[in-house]
């Protein structure tokens, strides 16, 4: 991490004061856990947006998860916690590889759980946010955050020493904790106590992860059995519907049977008016311009865009979820571009050539 910096006092005080008051935190208790609060300029640039004329990349974005290690990972996990991961499964009607594939795309599995203080990072992103045009809407979220972590931490324990050590705890640059990369408002929210020992720890307990994973989906409208996507036709008609009706915003506001008359598929067994949207993933052609494939996003695909707001993110998390449950080795899944439709597509596509797949980041975890 780079140099830190001083946060802004007036505004921490003014903050500290708010929660000390709206939740009977005494504001000593406050100023002791705060007194050494940091902004970290390398936060600061990890949220910027990208440069003008930046240009999207699925295919590379994909082969950062797709691949060998992390799939290898991924199936040791999944073989380690099979029992646990199949009885959620089976109480929460979230598939087994989307459980799995969530956290392997957050973390490997715990192996990169982010290094920068959870206190210092809502703070530096809740009062010193770069100057964007969304700078207060950003700021006001971060600070949001904090708040929950205040809330989290001194519900877990008074004390002073260890409710500073909560707040200190490390995550990522914008403060997402543990396993899953859940924020402070959604460990409070949505996180569950898998191994039932009284706490909630998303750090070392596998357990915890995987029923809170499988929880945060099912309350966003996981639908049992139903497929995040489905493949389009390739023909020059779909493409072309595609692109008219992709509008890149993660919302469903088109239905199933309207896309299949208008060429994007040849029939589902899935109702017609099940809800759906377009969602376009672009990379860099070889000639200068853009190739975009073209995919239905479905319930499932929104429930997965509510953990990270992210086409790319969803769509990767299906694909990761795939490769973990295709039989073959690791390395011949990383590499292929055509995967066979897993359980879902073979309940959801009755023509077998549409193969519906099961399965950016934001801070809706």
């Amino acid at each position: 991490m780079s140099q830190a910096e001083s946060i802004n006092p007036d505004s921490l005080q003014a903050f500290l004061e708010m929660v000390s008051k709206n939740h009977q935190i005494p504001m000593s208790d406050l100023k002791r856990a705060f007194e050494d609060t940091k902004a970290i300029p390398s936060i600061k640039k990890l949220v910027m947006p990208p440069p003008p004329g930046f240009q999207k990349n699925w295919k590379v974005y994909r082969s950062r998860f797709v691949e060998p290690r992390r799939l290898a990972a991924g199936q040791k996990f999944w073989s380690t916690h099979r029992s646990f991961i199949e009885k959620t499964e089976k109480e929460t009607g979230v598939p087994a590889e989307i459980i799995v594939a969530i956290i392997g795309v957050e973390t490997i599995y715990g192996r990169h759980m982010g290094s920068f203080s959870v206190r210092d990072s809502l703070s530096t992103l809740g009062f010193d946010y770069p100057n964007t045009p969304n700078k207060i809407a950003r700021e006001t979220l971060f600070k949001n955050q904090l708040e929950d972590l205040i809330l989290l931490c001194w519900a877990e324990n008074r004390q002073e020493k260890p409710f500073k050590a909560c707040l200190n705890q490390t995550g990522s640059y914008a403060g997402a904790i543990g396993l899953p990369q859940f924020m402070p408002g959604s460990i409070r929210r949505f996180a569950v106590d898998g191994n039932k020992d009284g706490k909630i720890d998303l750090r070392n307990s596998p357990q915890d992860a995987i029923a809170s994973v499988a929880n945060f989906l099912k309350v966003h409208g996981w639908v049992q059995d139903e497929p995040i996507y489905l493949e389009i036709e390739s023909t020059q008609t779909a493409q072309d519907n595609a692109t008219r009706l992709a509008d890149g915003e993660p919302k469903a506001k088109l239905q199933l049977g309207d896309l299949i008359n208008q060429g994007l598929m040849k029939q589902s067994s899935l109702p017609a008016n099940t809800p759906s949207l377009i969602v376009d993933l672009p990379s860099p052609a070889n000639n200068g311009g853009t190739d975009v494939r073209y995919v239905i996003g479905l319930r499932n695909f929104l429930a997965i865009c509510d953990y990270n707001r992210s086409f790319f993110y969803a769509q990767s998390v299906a694909e990761f979820a795939e490769a973990l449950d295709d039989p073959k080795p690791a390395n011949d899944v990383a590499k292929k571009t055509k995967k066979k439709p897993n359980k879902a597509a073979k309940k959801s596509n009755s023509t077998g050539t549409s193969g519906s797949k099961s399965s950016n980041k934001s801070v809706s975890r």
